[in-house]
């Protein structure tokens, strides 16, 4: 059942990852549940207890923000498969707490060259690197000439939404 939800979901990567952690979760309630007639039940956590954790990671830098990075439409043309591709996704960085407002200067000041760098790395990319259901291939490329462009920015991971690829034969 989980194959099938996977399936379902790999243009989505936001959605396919929630999907797995339902599922995660999910199996662990059900072992939970399986192992309580032999274990007693643990009292839940107090509410003052969860805001002392939440906060403790907060002030820690441990909490992670999302950045957007665009909307992007990208054409391109395989002249050696006779094919035009449009490539249509939105863009997100991760960034933690501690490097945050940096990295907001950095994006806002660099936008239209990181956009170059995003439309170049797909461009070059082959069609093949489209076809992986978490475009792991692409994100990292993407991640590695940002790096490359402006240095100082300080990204954990990049995130694809609204994948959509369309390949037509010339």
């Amino acid at each position: 059942m989980l194959r099938l939800i996977c399936s379902a979901m790999k243009s989505n990567t936001f959605l396919f990852a929630a999907v797995k952690l339902a599922a995660v979760a999910a199996a662990l309630a059900v072992c939970g549940k399986s192992s309580a007639s032999e274990e007693p039940v643990k009292p839940a956590m107090k509410e003052s207890d969860v805001k002392e954790e939440a906060s403790a990671e907060a002030t820690s830098g441990k909490e992670i923000h999302g950045v957007s990075l665009g909307d992007y439409r990208i054409r391109s043309f395989h002249q050696v498969d006779a094919q035009k591709s449009t490539v249509r996704f939105t863009l997100y960085a991760t960034v933690k707490d501690e490097n945050f407002a940096e990295f907001q200067r950095l994006v806002d000041e660099h936008r239209q060259k990181l956009r170059d760098q995003v439309i170049t790395a797909t461009r070059l990319a082959p069609l093949a690197v489209f076809q992986e259901p978490d475009l792991a291939t692409f994100r990292r490329r993407v991640l590695v000439r940002l790096r490359r462009a402006v240095p100082e920015l300080v990204v954990e991971d990049l995130y694809i939404s609204d994948f959509d690829l369309a390949i037509k034969s010339l």
